[in-house]
């Protein structure tokens, strides 16, 4: 494939693709690219963008429930644990693996149409989940997730058992680019003895410890009356972090003290930021980026599940986590477009363990590309802008202007 005259770093640029790798990037140099000689050679597909494109690696979904596009709403105006016992947990009762399927599918059409080609999922029947993702070439990690019912009910007792008993087996038939992963759900809803067993599983076999962790105000209050300590403590008590360190990912991380920040970032973990559905469920708004960057944590980006963030766009996402700096900290210049475009791509590539990403030679061609005639773009073809004042002001104007629907290909090989 052959990408002719788009943008890249604010460069006009030809980009060839071989076998799934990128194997040349030449400038446009007064209109001229890749010679007509190489275009013309009948083993190459080429594209031509016509300047009215632009190149960016493909993006991560660091939390999300990708069958919720099932429930897309369900529940609106309620709080979490309202939310998860009236609404959630009753319909999910009823799901059978082929509606899990079918929601995941959903899930990753619109990933894929949004610039999102890897995703940190948490749910059950991940063999439904699987399947979709491998049908539409998404990358990244499934998760089962898991609650104390789930080891102790006779009936769902049954998966989670054959889930970690057979896992040599299952994660031999696993399609390219998937990995798996244990989820305990939350620490309201897996007791400590569960929690040791699921981390040493994660510890024994080298897999990701995905949960919930520190969302809302009142897990934080329950867990000093249950425990005396706040939830980043209590599992340090646990051994959790000695036992899975940098494989822990904690979504939403919204309540922590300087206590918990220092615990993090010792052990170097993931936190992913949910912006959008931290604020409709009304968990609140207050992310401590700053500190957690700078304590050593990496910090990434999700949407959540459908139900709480009503869709999966990563851009519309990037723009309220930069607002919500902004404007708690008071200052304009508080995370700006380049770095939380860095958040979605390079911190999820570096959580998911997915190594030579990005827009360069020799990387894998996993990028999407924007339309840059639409409206939130126009000032971009200003003559007497530099490659790299071109560059800020496409990032600020995708971030905070445009959305998801601004792209037109997403392209995996």
């Amino acid at each position: 494939m052959i990408y002719k005259n788009l943008y890249i770093d604010g460069h006009l640029s030809d980009l060839t693709v071989t076998d799934g790798i990128i194997t040349s990037i030449q400038p446009v140099q007064s209109g001229v690219g890749i010679q007509d000689s190489v275009i013309n050679n009948h083993d190459s597909r080429t594209v031509d963008c016509h300047a009215m494109r632009w190149a960016l690696p493909a993006m991560v979904n660091m939390h999300t429930h990708s069958a919720m596009t099932l429930f897309r709403s369900a529940g609106s105006g309620l709080p979490l644990q309202q939310w998860l016992h009236d609404t959630i947990f009753p319909l999910e009762a009823k799901l059978t693996p082929d509606d899990i399927y079918r929601g995941a599918l959903q899930a990753f059409d619109e990933m894929r149409s949004s610039g999102t080609t890897a995703f940190n999922d948490m749910y059950f029947c991940t063999e439904s989940t699987i399947r979709a993702a491998a049908e539409k070439r998404m990358g990244g990690i499934v998760s089962l997730s898991v609650t104390d019912a789930d080891f102790e009910d006779p009936d769902k007792a049954l998966h989670t058992h054959r889930f970690f008993n057979d896992y040599d087996r299952t994660v031999s038939r696993l399609p390219h680019g998937i990995t798996l992963a244990v989820a305990p759900h939350a620490i309201y809803s897996v007791s400590g003895k569960h929690l040791r067993y699921i981390a040493d599983f994660a510890h024994e076999h080298g897999l990701p410890f995905h949960i919930h962790l520190s969302e809302t105000q009142a897990e934080r209050e329950n867990c000093l009356k249950e425990h005396g300590v706040p939830p980043v403590v209590y599992l340090d008590q646990l051994g959790i972090f000695d036992k899975v360190g940098q494989h822990f990912i904690g979504a939403h991380a919204l309540w922590f003290d300087e206590t918990e920040i220092r615990i993090l970032g010792d052990h170097q973990v993931t936190v992913v930021h949910c912006p959008n559905s931290n604020l409709k469920l009304g968990s609140g708004f207050r992310f401590l980026y700053n500190e957690l960057r700078d304590a050593g944590v990496n910090v990434t980006l999700g949407t959540d599940g459908c139900a709480s963030s009503d869709n999966l766009d990563m851009i519309e996402a990037m723009k309220v986590m930069s607002l919500l700096q902004k404007g708690t900290r008071l200052d304009a210049a508080a995370l700006p477009a380049d770095e939380v475009f860095r958040i979605a791509t390079e911190n999820g590539y570096r959580a998911l363990g997915m190594d030579n990403c990005g827009i360069r030679t020799g990387a894998h061609a996993n990028f999407f590309l924007v339309d840059i005639s639409r409206p939130p773009f126009t000032i971009l073809h200003q003559q007497d802008l530099s490659p790299e004042q071109r560059n800020s002001l496409f990032l600020n104007q995708l971030i905070y202007a445009a959305h998801g629907d601004c792209i037109t290909e997403t392209i995996t090989f």
